[in-house]
């Protein structure tokens, strides 16, 4: 825990403070989304994570970064399940808002109180009522922070019934269908 720690907060300086090295290049929400579910698999279990995205039959591709979206990403879903309670899924919804994509993590759990909406991503900020303390307190910082390295954002607003919703933009992009493609799998 300690490691995680002294890791986090070093990663935050260098993002604060312009020093991390970004590859902004184009990527798919399928693939962000599926590299989430394998590294979180473990912690969240057969059936945590309901996943949607888009059923229009397009592919919603993004100019990100993948390792840090990938962070940012995988930090609100871990957060959320924390928080979700035993037994209780996470919902993550893919869409595109205009010119980005939109990754929504959705969770009913204790909420944000009134107040704490920024605060909450403070470094080492967590929200009373948040039930059993587990983490840094910098995963929400970091997401915030890596998602506007990007060009994109972090931000919360309560779920409607109860618990959460945390919502990571990120440039989107358009591809022509007729260019040649390659996938990350192919790299």
């Amino acid at each position: 825990r300690l490691n995680r720690l002294v890791t986090d907060l070093l990663d935050l300086s260098r993002i604060r403070s312009g020093a991390i090295p970004l590859e902004i290049e184009l990527n798919t929400a399928e693939d962000l989304v599926g590299a989430m579910l394998q590294r979180l698999g473990a912690l969240a279990g057969p059936d945590r994570i309901e996943v949607t995205l888009p059923s229009d039959g397009r592919l919603p591709v993004g100019r990100f970064d993948f390792v840090h979206a990938l962070r940012a990403l995988g930090n609100l879903v871990e957060n959320a399940l924390r928080h979700a309670g035993p037994g209780e899924s996470v919902r993550l919804v893919v869409t595109e808002d205009s010119d980005e994509l939109v990754f929504r993590v959705l969770d009913r759990g204790p909420g944000i109180p009134k107040g704490d909406e920024e605060r909450i991503f403070r470094p080492f900020h967590r929200a009373a009522g948040g039930g059993e303390q587990l983490g840094t307190g910098l995963g929400l910082a970091i997401a915030r922070s890596v998602a506007e390295a990007q060009g994109g954002s972090v931000s919360y607003r309560p779920r409607p019934g109860g618990g959460s919703v945390f919502e990571l933009r990120l440039p989107g992009a358009t591809i022509d269908p007729d260019a040649p493609t390659r996938s990350r799998d192919s790299l």
